[in-house]
């Protein structure tokens, strides 16, 4: 199944590009932008309220998907193409605080991953598709499809910690 498969693959889209890093480099950052542990828990605190959110309506039946034209384009585009549309903000809610433990962040990611997979295993097909969640530029999205965003999503930032690794190299 589709959705296991990307379960699978988020932790070494994450973690494979950074085995070897030194915990003392996961704190640093070029100016502006965050640092490797920052990135890590922003992924970890996303799945994690989005879980929480799915979960707090695990019992409701009947939900029928909210979206407006635009949102259904932009999440076609961004679900099917597995592509985020320039200048797109991570959320207010999923900001990384100033400075995260390393060690936590990467521990809180495997946990959001686990957690999510827990998910998608106990809930039968027919809860999964017809139980919706909203995002504020896709509009409703069903398990699944939160689990291709977050496979999306993690692969955004492997390319962000790519360009951070090169920074890295050249701090050196």
């Amino acid at each position: 199944m589709k959705v296991d498969h990307q379960l699978s693959r988020l932790e070494p889209i994450v973690f494979n590009p950074i085995h070897g890093v030194k915990q003392e480099d996961w704190r640093r950052a070029p100016e502006g932008k965050w640092s490797l542990a920052q990135v890590i828990e922003h992924l970890a605190i996303t799945m994690d309220v989005v879980t929480d959110g799915l979960e707090a309506r695990e019992d409701k039946q009947g939900m029928e998907r909210r979206a407006t034209p635009a949102q259904s384009v932009m999440r076609h585009t961004l679900l099917g193409r597995g592509q985020f549309p320039k200048g797109m903000r991570a959320p207010d809610i999923t900001i990384p605080s100033e400075d995260p433990d390393p060690e936590l962040s990467a521990a809180n990611f495997r946990m959001a991953v686990e957690r999510t997979r827990t998910m998608v295993d106990q809930w039968p097909e027919e809860q999964q598709l017809g139980v919706f969640l909203h995002h504020p530029i896709l509009g409703d999205l069903n398990v699944p499809e939160w689990v291709r965003f977050h496979y999306v999503h993690s692969t955004l930032h492997s390319r962000q910690i790519e360009k951070w690794l090169a920074w890295l190299e050249k701090q050196e």
